[in-house]
This record gives C-alpha cells, structure tokens and sequence, in this order.
C-alpha cells in the first residue's frame, strides 16, 4: 500500500495541474494582502467625494425651490451639500464626520424648510438654529465630550419616562414593548457611558466600531427579554446566540481597551472563510481526474497488471488525494501567515483570539493558531466529502468534467437546501450530510441550525456517507472491464 500512494504521489507531482493550482493560489494570497494594505485606510466614514459635492451643486442649479414638485428634491440635495461641505472641512475619518451626518441634519432641514417654503414657526427655526451653531462651536472646538453628554441625558430621560409609563400600563403587550424600549434605552445608555468612562470619541476607530457593534447586537438580544430561550427553536436558538456571542466579545474589547487593528491578524482568523475555494478546487480536481484520467489515456491496464488487488489500488488513489487536501490546507495556513506578516506585519499574530464560550457563558481568549487549527478541523469533514464524492464520480462516470462538477454543485446548493428545508420544517434533512458536514457550529458550545444535531450524530452522518462512497467506489471498480479501454 506505501508504494502504492508513493506511486501515486509522485504521478500527482508530475502533472502541470498541481503547479498550476499552486501558481494560482500563491498569486491570490499575495495579491490579496497586498490589496488589503494598499486600500486600507482604517476605520473611516465614507460620507463624501470631491465630484459628489460638485454634482449636487450642478444639479441644485437647475431646482427650483419654489416648484412644489422640485422642493423636495431641493431640500434634500440642499441638505447632503451641507452636510458634505461641513464633513470635507475636518476630513471623513474624523469624529466630527460622524456628528455631522448623524445629529446635524434635523437642524438643517427645518432651516432649509423655514427658509424656502415655511413650513417651519420662526420659534422653531431659532430652536434649530441655535442648536446648529452650538454644535458648529463642539465640533471647531473638538468637544465630542458634549454629544455624548447629550446623548446620555436624552437616555436617562427617556427611561424615566417609560418607566412612568410602565407603571400605568395595563395590558401585557404593552408592558413587554415598554420593557424592550427601556432595554434599548439601557443599552444606549451604557455606550454612552462607556464613551465617556473610556475616552472613545466618535473617530472610526476600532473601540469605537467595538461600541457601535455592540449597540446593534445587544438591541437585537434585547428582543428576546420577555422570552423564554429555551423555548426557543433551532433558528430562532442560533440566531440568538449569534447576537450574544458578538454582543459580549464588543463588550470585552470595549471594557478591556482591546483594539485589534492588524490586517493581518483578520486575514488569518479568516483563512478558511477566505481561501475555502481554493481548498475544495484542489480537492476536488485531484480526487475527480485521478481515476478517469487512467480510464481515459488507457494507463489502467499497466495499473491494473501489478501485484495488488483492484480495491488497494483504488484505496491507495483516494488516500492521497486525502493527503493532497491535507497538504494545501497546510500550505495555506503557513503561507498566508508568512505572506500576511511580511506586508501588514506580525504584530497582531501574538494576540490570542476572542471567542464567546456558550458552556460556560464567559468570553475566553485561544492561542490563535490553535482557534484556527479548529476551525479547519471542524470543517475536515466537508473537504473530506465533498473530494470523496469527485473522487466516486470519477471512479463511476470515468469523467472528469462530470466528476469536478458535481462536488462543486453541492458545495453551492448545501445552504440552500439548508435553508429549504429550515423554511419548510423538513426535519429529515438532519440525515443528510449538508446540515452535518461542518462542525465548527459545535465549537464553544454553539447550536447547530436544526433541532436533533449534535456532534457525535453529526460525525456518524458523515462517516456513512463517506462509507457508502467507498462502498460504491470498490464496487464499481473491482466489476468494471476494461478489455476495451
């Protein structure tokens, strides 16, 4: 059997193919680090353009204000040149970039509204407008400290009056929707909170991303207050905890001053989500050619003639487009982290990685070569299955267009017969393979998409499909003539 995948290997190393393939994936890893640095600019807000200011000026040229049905028109690009002219004064990766297109355009539109078509008392124009300049002086001066101030005493006042209303509400439903608003009202509460007790100002940065993240997902938990979780089903279940995880790791960073802000560290904590294609390409081309190709260039029969049995032969191909697999992963893994280091540097590979632990309801922190060495583990089993199933086209169908498509057709339908099924409750696809192949749902406690999964049913799924694959493999192969190849 060793000389056997020796043979093999060496055929493989032969082949253009394999180099090819190498060529291919070296070059998107370069280029794609390269990209990353080169078009990265950090956290920023992407609110205006030289030639976006130019086009609203030469459109506003050509509005009349007065035309009631060109107003509206009017008033908005009125507004967004304001806004763009006040946001290329202190440049779009500063904190006044946020204020500016987040706080200032009520002010602006009831102006624009005062001044061109009255819609607005003159006391409420005044309003507007001193609240306009105040916040022109915050924003010259750099006091970002007195919109978080402001934002914070319009949440303290805003819970205390629902907690008024709380006290005189009556029907249940009301009492739930009181008691998520005043959730939300906490959770913008505590954000501001933590602006001023950490020094986060509005700047695209990373802390300040971490806040804006949390806010989001602690606003989506925040809808299931006045629900019991373990009555949730599957979906709802993952969604949730979905929503915890990220909620309670932007709390971490955000509580413990953690900013990661290396390119580098993203790209290889992401390495499978971005270079899993390429992993199934070489998977899936090795295993669906290297048994039709002997069919089809007739070098079965020289194969065949040697003192082995058909079913070690055919064995001996698939494990080494097992190791083929295994050795691009490992290519992979080395060379983005040597290729990533050198252009965005190796700084951010000595801080471990967050994760949310649902077992123990604590964010820890994992050795980050060994968080994606789980990663890959856990998503083994996909590459291992869908290579198995090239590899038995290959055997069955001698095609290798046929057999190279195939595998690649599955691997695109599986989230959608995933999400068929979930959308249709068809709760037998838990004994197909597609809802079963890719373990890392189970890491750090996670919940699976569908109810009945769980890890060891998930690997004994995975284990006979892959079984009957190789069943049929030998089958096929120790039955098929080939007299007239």
């Amino acid at each position: 059997m060793i000389n056997l995948i020796g043979n093999e290997l060496k055929k493989i190393f032969k082949k253009k193919t394999i180099y090819i393939l190498l060529i291919i994936i070296v070059g998107y890893i370069i280029l794609s680090n390269i990209m990353i640095k080169v078009t990265d600019n950090g956290f920023q807000y992407y609110y205006y353009d030289e030639s976006d200011i130019k086009y609203i000026e030469s459109y506003l040229s050509e509005l009349d204000p007065n035309n009631p049905s060109e107003y509206p028109d009017f008033a908005s690009f009125k507004r967004q040149l304001e806004t763009l002219t006040l946001t290329q004064k202190y440049g779009n990766k500063s904190w006044q970039a946020y204020i500016i297109n987040n706080k200032l355009p009520g002010y602006i539109d009831t102006m624009i509204e005062y001044e061109y078509s009255n819609g607005v008392t003159e006391e409420e124009y005044n309003e507007a407008k001193n609240a306009y300049n105040e916040a022109l002086e915050k924003l010259d001066s750099g006091d970002w400290k007195y919109f978080a101030n402001q934002d914070l005493e319009l949440a303290n006042a805003s819970i205390e009056e629902q907690k008024k209303l709380l006290e005189t509400a009556e029907d249940q439903e009301t009492i739930n929707s009181i008691k998520q608003t005043i959730a939300n009202l906490e959770t913008e509460k505590q954000v501001n909170e933590w602006r001023l007790e950490k020094d986060i100002s509005y700047a695209p940065t990373f802390l300040n991303n971490a806040i804006n993240q949390y806010y989001m997902y602690q606003t989506s938990l925040n809808e299931y207050i006045n629900r019991n979780v373990n009555d949730l089903a599957a979906d709802e279940l993952s969604y949730y905890q979905d929503n915890l995880e990220n909620a309670s790791l932007n709390r971490y960073y955000v509580e413990n001053n953690i900013s990661l802000d290396s390119n580098s560290r993203s790209s290889f904590l992401n390495l499978f989500s971005n270079y899993e294609l390429f992993i199934l390409v070489v998977g899936i081309v090795i295993a669906g050619s290297i048994v039709s190709e002997e069919f089809n260039r007739g070098t079965i029969k020289l194969l065949l003639v040697k003192p082995y049995s058909r079913v070690k032969i055919l064995l001996s191909k698939f494990i080494v487009c097992l190791i083929i697999l295994v050795l691009t992963i490992v290519f992979i893994y080395a060379f983005q982290l040597l290729v990533g280091g050198i252009v965005n540097g190796f700084d951010g590979m000595t801080t471990d990685a967050i994760v949310y632990n649902f077992d123990t309801n604590k964010v820890e922190s994992i050795n980050i070569f060994v968080y994606v060495g789980l990663i890959g583990l856990c998503k083994l089993p996909m590459y291992i299955l869908l290579t198995a199933l090239a590899f038995t086209c290959s055997t069955i169908f001698t095609n290798t267009a046929l057999a190279v498509s195939v595998p690649f057709l599955g691997y695109i339908a599986s989230s959608l017969i995933n999400q068929f099924a979930l959308y249709y409750d068809i709760k037998q696809i838990i004994y197909f393979v597609t809802p079963n192949w890719d373990l890392s749902c189970y890491l750090f406690g996670g919940t699976p998409l569908f109810e009945g999964l769980t890890p060891i049913f998930s690997i004994a799924i995975c284990v006979i499909y892959l079984s009957l694959m190789l069943v049929l493999d030998c089958i096929v192969f120790k039955k098929r003539d080939i007299k007239n190849i």
